[in-house]
Formats: C-alpha cells, sequence, structure tokens
C-alpha cells in the first residue's frame, strides 16, 4: 500500500501471533491503572452531564474484558469515543486519562491471528457457518427424528434422535444421543468444503448430561482430534473453544459420549463452527477514537504529555490496522478504484468472511465508510495524499447513490440491495459523512440539512413529547427501540436545534443501558 510507511512494532511487549493469554494479561494490567471518574453532581455539571456519569460508571471496564473485535466496535468504540466528546464538554483531563486506559487495554487484545505480521482484531459472529442445520430445527426427508444434514454413526434412531429438550432461546429442537452399554452412538456431519484452510475456526454449542456419561462436540480431520468440547453437568451449558483447519482436507463434526461403557444420555444445540477473521468495519470503529485521541493531541499543544502515547497510537494503525487491508498475505488486496473519482473496499478475495454466497464484492455503505472515516482522521494528523485520495473515493462513491426526494435523502444499506439503510448503521455513514463535511471534502452544509431532513420529514413520528422514528431511512419499518442509537444522527443539531430537542425528549425517561446509549448521553451534554 503505498502510504509511505515503514512497518514496525508500535507496542513492542505485543508480538506478531501473541498467544491470547498474553493479550489478556496486558489488558488486566491495564485495567489496574486508574478508573472511571466519580460522577459529578447533575447541578454542577448538567442533567445529561450528570446522566452520562452515572452510565458510564455502571459500564466501566466490562466491554474490556473481551477482545472480540464485535464487542469493541461495537461498544467499547463507543464508550472510548464518548470519553473524548465529555472531555472536550468539561476539559477534566482525568477522561483523557480514562481513555488512554482503554485504548491500552483495546490495543492489548489485538493479535496477529492469520500470521500476516499485522496486529488487529477479529471475530467469528460474523462468518459463515459451516454445520448445517446446526439447531437441528429441520428433520431429515422421511424420518422426523433425524436432524437434515446429519448422519447417524451405529445406530437406525432409538438411540440417536431429535428431542424437545431445549436451552431457553436456541429453537424447539436439540439432539439426544443415549448410551446402550454396547457399542458408539454418535452423530456426525462433514464441514463445508468451502471452509477456510488454515485458519482459526471458533466451535461452539450448548450440551448436558444426564447418569454418568460426558457429551462430546468433537472436530475430527480422520483420526486426528482438531478441537472437542466436552459437557459434564446435568443443566445446558454453552461452551467454545478454537483450532486451525488444515487446507485440503474433510474434517467432520462428531456428537458422542466419552465412553459407551456407562449409561446416559448427552444433549446437543446449536452446534456451530465458523472461521475467525478480521472485519473492516470492526478495525475501523475501533481505530475512529483512538485516531481521534492523535488529533485532539496534536492539535492541542496543552495535552503535550500525551505526546508519546498518541505517538504510540498512530504508529499501530499506521503501521498495522491501514496496511492490513491491502497488503495482507492473507486477506489480499481489498482497495478498488472505481473509474476515475470514486472507489470502494471490498470483502477479502481469498476467503469469504461474510457469506459463500457473495451478492456482490462491494462492502455495504457503513462497512467502507467507516475505513475511510478512519483515513480521514490520520490524513488531518500525517498529511499522507494517499489516505486522502481513498477516503474522498469511497465518499465519492456513497454520495453519488444518494437518492434526494423533497429535500431529503435516502440510501439503500449496499449497492447490491433495494433495502434501505436503517436507523442504526445509519450512524456509521453520518459519522463519515459529517467527518467529510467538517473537513471541507465531498460532502457540503446543504448535504447535512438534507441528511436532517430525512430525520425529520421522513423518519419522525411527528410528536415532540414522545418521538419515534421509522426503522430505515425512508420512514419505513418499526424501529423497535433501534431508535435510540442516535449519536450521529444528533450531530445534524448544527442544521436544525430541533434536532437536538428530539433526541432529549426520546432520552427523556427512557432507561439507556448500553453503550450506543452513552455515546448519545455524551453527545447531549455537550449540547447543554
Amino acid at each position: 500500500m503505498p502510504v509511505g510507511v515503514a512497518r514496525s512494532r508500535a507496542f513492542p511487549g505485543i508480538r506478531s501471533g501473541a498467544p491470547a493469554v498474553i493479550a489478556r494479561l496486558l489488558t488486566a494490567v491495564a485495567l489496574v491503572l486508574g478508573s472511571t471518574p466519580a460522577p459529578a453532581s447533575a447541578a454542577a455539571g448538567g442533567v445529561w452531564l450528570g446522566r452520562y456519569e452515572e452510565l458510564a460508571a455502571r459500564i466501566g471496564d466490562s466491554l474490556l474484558q473481551d477482545g472480540d473485535s464485535a464487542t469493541l466496535a461495537w461498544g467499547e468504540s463507543y464508550v472510548m469515543r464518548s470519553h473524548l466528546d465529555i472531555y472536550r464538554k468539561t476539559g477534566d483531563a482525568t477522561w483523557l486519562d480514562t481513555f488512554v486506559r482503554h485504548a491500552d487495554a483495546v490495543i492489548g487484545h489485538a493479535d496477529d491471528i492469520d500470521g500476516d505480521g499485522y496486529l488487529g482484531w477479529s471475530t467469528s459472529r460474523y462468518s459463515p457457518v459451516e454445520s448445517l442445520n446446526p439447531g437441528f430445527e429441520t428433520a431429515a426427508s422421511g424420518d422426523a427424528t433425524l436432524p437434515a444434514g446429519w448422519t447417524r454413526f451405529q445406530d437406525s434412531g432409538s438411540h440417536v434422535h431429535r428431542t424437545t429438550d431445549v436451552p431457553s432461546g436456541t429453537g424447539t429442537r436439540s439432539v439426544r444421543v443415549v448410551s446402550d452399554l454396547t457399542r458408539w452412538k454418535k452423530l456426525h456431519q462433514p464441514v463445508n468444503a468451502r471452509y477456510a484452510g488454515g485458519t482459526t475456526h471458533v466451535l461452539r454449542g450448548w450440551g448436558k448430561r444426564t447418569g454418568s456419561v460426558a457429551g462430546r462436540i468433537v472436530v475430527r480431520d480422520g483420526s486426528t482430534t482438531l478441537c472437542m468440547l466436552e459437557y459434564t453437568t446435568s443443566t445446558w451449558t454453552y461452551k467454545e473453544t478454537s483450532c486451525v483447519l488444515p487446507a485440503g482436507r474433510s474434517p467432520e463434526v462428531w456428537l458422542e459420549h466419552d465412553t459407551y461403557k456407562v449409561s446416559g444420555s448427552a444433549y446437543f444445540d446449536d452446534v456451530k463452527l465458523s472461521g475467525r477473521f478480521p472485519y473492516i468495519v470492526h478495525d475501523a470503529m475501533i481505530g475512529i477514537p483512538i485516531a481521534e485521541f492523535v488529533r485532539l493531541v496534536a492539535q492541542d499543544a496543552a495535552l503535550s504529555r500525551y505526546g508519546a502515547k498518541a505517538a504510540a497510537y498512530r504508529a499501530f494503525l499506521e503501521n498495522h490496522i491501514v496496511p492490513r487491508w491491502e497488503s495482507s498475505t492473507y486477506l489480499g488486496d481489498t482497495w478498488r478504484p472505481l473509474g476515475a473519482a470514486e472507489g470502494v473496499y471490498l470483502q477479502s478475495p481469498k476467503l469469504d468472511t461474510l457469506s459463500h454466497t457473495r451478492p456482490s464484492d462491494e462492502l455495504p455503505y457503513n462497512m467502507a465508510l467507516a475505513f475511510a472515516n478512519l483515513l480521514l482522521v490520520l490524513h488531518s494528523v500525517n498529511g499522507d495524499a494517499a489516505y486522502l485520495d481513498r477516503a474522498t473515493r469511497v465518499a465519492r462513491w456513497a454520495r453519488n447513490d444518494l437518492t434526494t426526494s423533497g429535500g431529503a435523502y435516502t440510501w439503500n444499506y449496499a449497492t447490491y440491495t433495494t433495502t434501505k439503510e436503517d436507523v442504526s448503521h445509519a450512524n456509521v455513514d453520518l459519522s463519515a459523512f459529517l467527518e467529510f463535511q467538517r473537513q471541507g471534502y465531498v460532502f457540503t452544509a446543504s448535504d447535512m440539512a438534507a441528511f436532517k431532513n430525512t430525520f425529520k420529514t421522513r423518519m419522525w413520528n411527528g410528536s415532540t413529547t414522545a418521538p419515534v422514528f421509522s426503522l430505515r431511512v425512508d420512514g419505513t419499518g418499526n424501529a423497535d427501540g433501534a431508535d435510540s442509537y442516535l449519536h450521529s444522527w444528533l450531530e445534524l443539531t448544527d442544521w436544525d436545534p430541533q434536532v437536538k430537542d428530539l433526541v432529549a425528549a426520546k432520552y427523556t425517561g427512557f432507561t439507556a443501558t448500553n453503550a450506543g446509549h452513552l455515546i448519545t448521553l455524551a453527545r447531549l451534554a455537550a449540547r447543554e
């Protein structure tokens, strides 16, 4: 990637391929370095600041315990970003100290799971499930006792069959494997042949037992056990583990006992196997607040004591996160110019991280725009022309797909669908649009006014005391609570003060519980 930086280790304590225990140790060290500031009185700082501080204290460090990129991207990133918002509101550097502690813990979770030399984050939550009928909800044709896609081993149905005894919330069917004290009774199926070989996969599922047997979910390559989950309790228990699936093989998933020589039954449900992959949108969402901290320190000489930390963060983003998506030998080059002025980031050309049936290689708008947002923030610090070129090309690609109706913008979730963008993901889009407008690239004040019109004339129910917003930007669909995620919509207050009034009305009497609510409270506080 032509970014003009050499790869180096921004955090020498984290080495390429470092085991998870090291990352967690670094996180544990970071957690003892400080704590969330104690709440100030609402009278001193305002109602919204008081509510923000109370929720920040409740969330605390809870999201830092999980190195999964989905948790960090859709939870912890909002916590970190909100700390910056509150610092700007209060001028209290304690919030920057808290930010640094959180950022250190987040970066401590980074590893090189794919062996490409770049540190970053990953998850299995969005990758294809490589096992068929994992919840056993569908029966095989002609045999209601056998789950479709699975094969019995040494049984015709009397000892291996579907049952209605299930964990809460998983569905209506599980499977039961009964010991007959004579020979093995098992259920098995091949792993999807399109799995990504040489890649870490996460095996997960529910299980329990009766009697003396232990239940096992096993992934085998021939006679070699690759990974296994064992269940020894009489109550439903969720477990997960991980292993690398070798390339060019035909591994199988087996459901079985640990022995057939004792009596008892093993039950299994929601048995899933998925690759653990990096996702560009997660790297971007986690990276944006870190880049914003770097920019804040660079722009304010009074924050020079954070200079060394900001320099380390910048090196980490520039040497690992950004080039990962164009120079990784594992992921391949995901950047594609589109004509003279547009461009887009694609799904990995080397492996399927979202689906084995891609409608398009192009990413949804929120995913590509989040990375463009990260690049633009970094460009405001390092002046790298390649960062600006990539970012503005993505911005033009998205802007040219906006549709105007009645002075309001509507747009789809992705280029390959007619489904409109939803109120929650639109926060990611708007965050990028706002960053571009504020820096004077691609988007203008007139564009922001059109997004404001989307919020008020297409999505709002018209009530100033009990405002409700639609699920989608064209005014369709019931958001069913998703319209509490409004932090980027709230930024459109700069083009219409009523936007803040509507969000404030939404949050009056509302019980805020999570990081998405936290950042909205931070931005309400910023406007008190």
